[in-house]
């Protein structure tokens, strides 16, 4: 399985991931914060699923766009899948003609520009090759963390949550984990912030480590931009092993 960390920052400075957006294996994307801004424009056509974790900005942003880039008048078209606030939200706040275009709407009567599947926790989608399970994790809106699985690894992508419980227990059953990318959003002095916004710093990330009960390489991922050098300065600090910060840009690989 490969996993690549799309880069959403721009000009020269350092790479940074301001939006969420992974595209595993070439054809399934988790998360729309930055897929739509990718070039060239044949890597957003190779994706067929879009997985939503959750009804934020940062992880939807770029939907409206990709959908637009991709679009032919075909039978074929990509597959959104989110739980059902987010299904929701894509309807009354994005494809609602004063955001976007209601291409929900306008692909029942024309050739479709998308579709739409509810995801329900715990309940498997196999798309393209790879399993993949939703679990609800614990954020300020209904989100879920996904498990993915094809013959060679199993991969969890674990973002936006508190401190959390199920997804571990689910991560632990596992037989081929290779990797756990979890969050780590705010700075260690921010702990106040992280628990309203129901996020993780990386003391938080250290205690959540401790449920990981099988070996695994750890990515942290969803470094808020604004904090980026003390948060990456207080996760090395905590000299914990196979622990390493994710790379936007970079393209992950996993047998």
């Amino acid at each position: 399985m490969k996993i690549e960390i799309v880069e959403s920052s721009v000009g020269h400075g350092p790479r940074q991931q301001i939006l969420a957006s992974y595209i595993v294996n070439d054809t399934i994307v988790i998360d729309a914060g930055s897929i739509g801004f990718v070039s060239p424009l044949d890597v957003q056509k190779r994706v067929n699923h879009v997985f939503i974790s959750h009804s934020h900005t940062d992880h939807l942003a770029s939907l409206p766009i990709f959908i637009d880039n991709v679009y032919a008048p075909s039978p074929e078209c990509p597959i959104v899948y989110g739980n059902a606030d987010v299904l929701d939200c894509l309807q009354k706040h994005v494809f609602n003609e004063r955001i976007w275009p209601d291409m929900i709407r306008l692909s029942g009567e024309e050739t479709p520009f998308l579709k739409m599947e509810e995801l329900h926790s715990e309940t498997p989608v196999e798309v393209d090759g790879v399993r993949i399970t939703p679990v609800a994790i614990d954020h300020i809106v209904p989100a879920m963390g996904f498990i993915l699985e094809d013959d060679q690894a199993t991969i969890a992508i674990i973002s936006d949550t508190d401190p959390t419980t199920r997804i571990w227990e689910v991560v632990n059953q596992q037989k081929n984990l290779k990797a756990v990318l979890l969050e780590s959003s705010f700075p260690n002095h921010m702990g106040w912030l992280a628990e309203r916004a129901m996020h993780l710093t990386p003391e938080l990330f250290a205690k959540e480590l401790t449920k990981l009960h099988l070996p695994a390489r750890v990515i942290a991922i969803h470094i808020k931009a604004a904090f980026d050098t003390q948060i990456k300065k207080e996760l090395a600090e905590l000299n914990l092993p196979h622990v390493e910060i994710g790379e936007p840009g970079k393209t992950y690989e996993f047998h």
